[in-house]
């Protein structure tokens, strides 16, 4: 029989069959579907794997036969400009097609035969092509992959795809076309769109498109799906699938009316399904412009129907049990009427019990509960052997005595006062602190009621004391539990096996905006998470039954909205009733680390920034002496790029080495060097002079990993320093050489300068006239008011003019006129007085 020619052959059945089932078939179902022998339909499968005509893929031990798409790999040569490289099932050159040497950069002799890992290109090397390659060869053919190389700065296309060869061998194609010539900013608005539309594809709400006249321009496949129909169908329809014409004009005229208020409304709606089932939808539109012009709106919307149900459900519950309740309260009145009654009846009975006393004294003997009688003044009267056992002590012992000697010291005023107002109440199960013959304290629970002598005045209690130490040891404990669970900033919650609320704490309440007077137990933890989130609880709870504990993180929704994401522990806890189980809950909000692991991102790429913009030279140096990092003011000063300087000894820069060397070990000495002078050497000849200053940098242990160092670059300010003293050295010498005495003072109001007139006035040196020394040549009938006169101008920063006596150096004094004015530095900031004098009575001589 001819298993390959004809219509009815073996492996053209087998081929129709998979047609039919894209999703792959095993031997065993291809037999059964075309009623061939299993044996048979294995040798025809091999055949058609063999010719590449069909696909083998592995599930464990199931193997699926599938409809190949290979590609035959010469007719690829006719949709690329570039070339196509054929590699076997080894991942070796097998053929190539098209411009090699100018697409790859190598002839194609070169590269026949040769494993893809050896060829040095972005295409063999590009991990997302490496790990194809790698699933390709492990058995799993992946889909076809497309994706943008760039190379020798030109842009290529290269897509992957299964191909066959003409001698029936399979293999993979990569073809790869030059698109250089295309606009950077068109391949990044359709990588953009290409991934909206992947993530729009794959979110389970529905999201749609329409422009201004209600045409359906986009539909995401949620909503395809949900509708029934192809996407061909529902595109470019008028209106939102399944959803009335009314409904669709008023979620229109709303969107216009959010441009004006600039806010969002959303829209419940009803849909008719393709069954006739009636379901509602809530819709959120956002209107798009192009300039001012409103040409779009863009629509977000999720089925409701289930949450309206829920919601209906729930308020009919609230009803059932508001009526419920009434009828309990009802119920609860008749039963404590009759509970009253039995009441008023015991104490009616208790008297005459009174009279059997001594017949059921025994029984108090050997009661396992400390039985006590006290008179109207506290003295014990008669107390049980069972007293041993609860405070350490002996009958006798105890019988007359006060029992406010064995209450603990911080309870015997209220129980002395009890005693004092003589109020003959009964009392039930009041806890007692009291004291045990061993030191310890022992807390015991009394229940009581008074007797009366024939008089009816009364005699004292009878009461029936139960030990109760452990108890309260163990209340305190769950009180204290209690007050930490409820003042913690966790979230803890303990939910049933349904995930209804049992219990929650403040700090839950709050954060999750759930009021004090809401009924948690009508609450289910879903209502505050997404469904994915809750999925990943279901399987958490899994976990920690499994493994008695269970952590992860997940996202919860407050009431209003909010967004939290919190680190949650659970922990499953049997209730003792079967195989139930209830599990307790801890989420702490990790809303502020999520922020600040976003902030640290953002300060490192704010540093590295600043680092890069920085003008001045910056460094850091390994331990040895490499370069491990420059900024890019580093690659001007030296002309050296950053990969040419990464690794080389930072010394070699430097017009003298030595130096460089030296000032890096001083910062091994000392921790820093701060100004240490150098000289930059570029790589054409020229110096930059600079002011380095380094410091020492560890990792977080405190290791010191190297230096890190900035260098100023000084030659601006050495030319300026140059001009400055030049200018400084000018003005001098001409102030020094003026004919009048010129004296000048800083902020302080001391003199900082005399010019050689005014020292030769005077006859002294210009030590001995700095500071406030020049006033003891001041007559003394004129220093008041001239030292007056000079600080209110000085504080004013006011010109003045002053006449007084000055000694001269022939030892006589002489009539000076002192001009005195405030300066200013350039930023217009003050920086004290100059004054110019004249001597006036050698102006009158003359």
């Amino acid at each position: 029989m001819n298993i390959m020619g004809g219509d009815h052959s073996p492996c053209s059945l087998i081929l129709d069959l998979l047609n039919e089932y894209s999703q792959g078939l095993t031997i065993k179902d291809i037999a059964s579907h075309l009623g061939l022998n299993r044996n048979l339909t294995a040798k025809n499968l091999s055949i058609l794997h063999m010719q590449g005509r069909v696909d083998l893929r592995s599930y464990g031990k199931v193997k699926l036969y599938r409809i190949s798409q290979r590609i035959p790999f010469h007719s690829l040569s006719l949709v690329t400009n570039g070339c196509v490289i054929g590699l076997d099932q080894l991942l070796c050159v097998k053929e190539i097609l098209g411009r090699c040497k100018e697409t790859i950069g190598t002839d194609k002799d070169v590269l026949i035969y040769r494993p893809y890992s050896e060829i040095c290109h972005p295409v063999f090397h590009d991990p997302i092509v490496r790990n194809y390659l790698f699933e390709y060869k492990s058995g799993y053919p992946p889909s076809p992959l497309h994706k943008e190389i760039l190379w020798n700065n030109q842009v290529f296309t290269l897509t992957i795809a299964p191909c066959i060869f003409d001698d029936g061998n399979c293999g993979l194609a990569l073809v790869l076309s030059d698109i250089s010539g295309i606009n950077a900013s068109s391949i990044e608005y359709k990588q953009t769109k290409r991934a909206y539309h992947h993530l729009s594809r794959e979110i389970p709400d529905f999201i749609a498109h329409f422009n201004m006249e209600g045409e359906l321009l986009y539909i995401n496949e949620s909503y395809v799906r949900y509708c029934g129909k192809d996407q061909d169908e529902l595109l470019h329809t008028v209106g939102i699938p399944l959803a009335t014409h009314d409904d669709f004009s008023i979620i229109c005229e709303g969107v216009r009316r959010t441009v004006a208020e600039e806010s969002t409304t959303p829209y419940d709606i009803r849909v008719v399904m393709g069954d006739g089932d009636i379901r509602w939808q809530r819709w959120i539109f956002y209107p798009v412009f192009e300039g001012p012009f409103l040409i779009e709106m863009h629509g977000y919307g999720r089925d409701i129907t289930d949450e309206r149900e829920k919601s209906a459900y729930y308020l009919r519950l609230e009803k059932d049990f508001k009526e419920a309740v009434s009828e309990k309260s009802s119920e609860l009145r008749e039963v404590t009427a009759i509970l009253r009654r039995e009441i008023d009846e015991r104490k009616v009975l208790e008297v005459a019990l009174k009279k059997k006393e001594e017949q059921y004294r025994n029984l108090t003997e050997i009661t396992t509960d400390m039985i006590l009688e006290v008179d109207c003044h506290g003295i014990i009267v008669y107390v049980n052997p069972q007293v041993y056992h609860v405070l350490g002590f002996h009958p006798p012992e105890v019988i007359g005595t006060v029992i406010w000697d064995f209450v603990v010291t911080e309870k015997r005023v209220s129980i002395k006062r009890f005693f004092s107002q003589n109020t003959g109440y009964q009392f039930e199960q009041v806890s007692i602190p009291l004291n045990h013959r061993n030191g310890s304290e022992v807390w015991v629970e009394f229940s009581g009621v008074p007797f009366f002598d024939e008089n009816q005045q009364l005699s004292g209690y009878r009461g029936i004391g139960r030990d109760v130490t452990k108890s309260v040891a163990i209340e305190t404990y769950n009180r204290r539990l209690q007050a930490i669970i409820e003042s913690t900033p966790d979230i803890v919650r303990i939910s049933d096996i349904k995930g209804d609320i049992l219990y929650i704490n403040k700090a839950g309440r709050k954060i999750l905006n759930i009021p004090d007077e809401t009924d948690i137990t009508t609450l289910n933890n879903s209502d505050y998470m997404d469904p994915e989130d809750w999925s990943k609880i279901l399987l958490g709870r899994q976990t920690a039954i499994e493994n008695g504990i269970w952590q992860g993180i997940t996202t919860l929704r407050a009431t209003d909205g909010t967004k939290i994401p919190v680190s949650q522990v659970i922990i499953p806890h049997s209730t003792g009733k079967g195989d139930e189980l209830i599990f307790s809950t801890v989420a702490r909000d990790i809303t502020e680390i999520t922020q600040f692991q976003e902030i640290l991102e953002n300060d490192y790429l704010y540093t590295r920034s600043l680092i890069e913009a920085n003008p001045d030279p910056l460094i850091t140096i390994g331990s040895g002496g490499e370069i491990q990092d420059v900024n890019h003011a580093t690659e001007q000063v030296t002309g050296y790029s950053r990969e040419e300087l990464i690794g080389t000894d930072f010394c070699t820069y430097f017009s003298d080495p030595k130096s460089a060397r030296k000032g890096y070990k001083q910062v091994f000495s000392d921790g820093f060097v701060k100004n240490y002078p150098l000289e930059i050497l570029h790589y054409d000849g020229h110096v930059s002079p600079v002011l380095y200053n380094a410091t020492l940098y560890r990792d977080r242990s405190g290791a010191v990993q190297g230096v890190f160092a900035a260098a100023r670059d000084i030659s601006a300010i050495k030319n300026t320093e140059q001009q400055l003293a030049e200018s400084r050295d000018y003005y001098l010498k001409i102030l020094d050489n003026f004919p009048n005495p010129i004296w000048r003072s800083d902020t302080s109001a001391k003199c900082d300068y005399f010019n050689k007139a005014w020292l030769s006035f005077t006859g002294k040196t210009i030590k001995e006239e700095m500071g406030d020394g020049w006033v003891k040549g001041v007559h003394p009938e004129d220093l008041d008011r001239c030292i007056a006169l000079y600080r209110s101008s000085f504080d004013q920063r006011e010109p003045f003019f002053m006449i007084y006596r000055l000694l001269h150096n022939d030892g006589s004094y002489h009539r000076i006129a002192d001009y005195g004015s405030p300066i200013f530095d350039v930023k217009g900031e003050f920086s004290g007085y100059i004054g110019s004098c004249y001597d006036l009575d050698e102006v009158e001589v003359q």
